[in-house]
């Protein structure tokens, strides 16, 4: 099946495919609307992602350069988004290069024939030495690692940066060896994921990545099957198309809740200011 033109593969969309081709069709080739809520307790959802949202902006605001005295003055009476806060002022990532501090950045790279791009939360780096992408996580349940590390995102993220940073780093290549990923889980502040990259992990992604986009290219629209473990369509907005028994999950079950985060469902790239390839 043609992917439509102009198509910008991202970790979200390339996350959809490997856990159900059948959901990437229909949200990324056929932009079917929404059948279903993504949990069965909405309004329960919609304050998290509230405060999810409200989070990264103020992470985002703090890493701009506003002080931290008057960020505090904006928090209001909220106590969850107060605690998180106070986390990650007690015990935030240590020993991060800071020459270079870029909060919600985007980068992009070709990946075949295709764009591949990347909106971090943070990165973090000091120009021909060492590079940190930080992502916020404010889902009440962390994960163990190896989960953390089949995820998508822990392969595209450090890809795009080592393909599209040169920008960032005084025009000279960004060398896998010296990135690392670093998930910050704001209900765990002292229990930081890190990832550290190397060329032979980017060589591996790269492999992946285009593997991937090849079987999309190739596959017949009718065979964008339908994943058989229906733990992943709990919080799937297109369930009810697919089986009539499977009920939604609650949003207090959620691992990683930039799956569902607003700003990454439908990104408008003509708002982003992305780096190009």
């Amino acid at each position: 099946m043609a992917l439509p033109e102009g198509f910008v593969f991202s970790q979200s969309s390339m996350q959809d495919y490997h856990d159900c081709p059948r959901r990437f069709q229909l949200r990324y080739l056929e932009r079917r609307r929404w059948p279903a809520p993504k949990t069965s307790d909405a309004l329960e959802f919609e304050r998290r992602m509230n405060l999810g949202y409200a989070f990264h902006r103020l992470m985002t605001r703090f890493h701009s350069g506003i002080p931290a005295k008057t960020l505090e003055a904006t928090l209001g009476s909220d106590k969850v988004l107060q605690r998180w806060w106070d986390n990650y002022r007690q015990s935030p990532p240590l020993n991060l290069p800071h020459e270079v501090v870029c909060p919600e950045i985007a980068l992009s790279t070709r990946l075949l024939n295709y764009r591949l791009e990347a909106r971090f939360d943070l990165l973090s780096g000091q120009r021909g030495r060492g590079w940190a992408i930080l992502d916020w996580k404010t889902g009440r349940h962390r994960g163990p690692r190896n989960w953390w590390a089949q995820r998508l995102q822990t392969h595209v993220y450090p890809f795009v940066l080592v393909r599209a940073g040169a920008t960032l780093n005084g025009g000279e290549p960004i060398i896998a060896s010296q990135v690392q990923m670093l998930y910050w889980f704001a209900h765990f502040p002292m229990q930081h994921e890190v990832f550290q990259y190397d060329e032979q992990a980017c060589r591996s992604d790269e492999r992946m990545l285009e593997r991937m986009v090849m079987e999309i290219e190739r596959r017949p629209e009718g065979e964008f099957l339908k994943t058989t473990d229906q733990r992943r369509c709990r919080y799937c907005i297109y369930r009810s198309l697919c089986w009539a028994d499977v009920r939604a999950g609650l949003s207090t079950d959620i691992v990683d809740d930039g799956d569902f985060e607003f700003w990454q469902e439908e990104m408008d790239l003509e708002q982003i200011a992305a780096i190009p390839y």
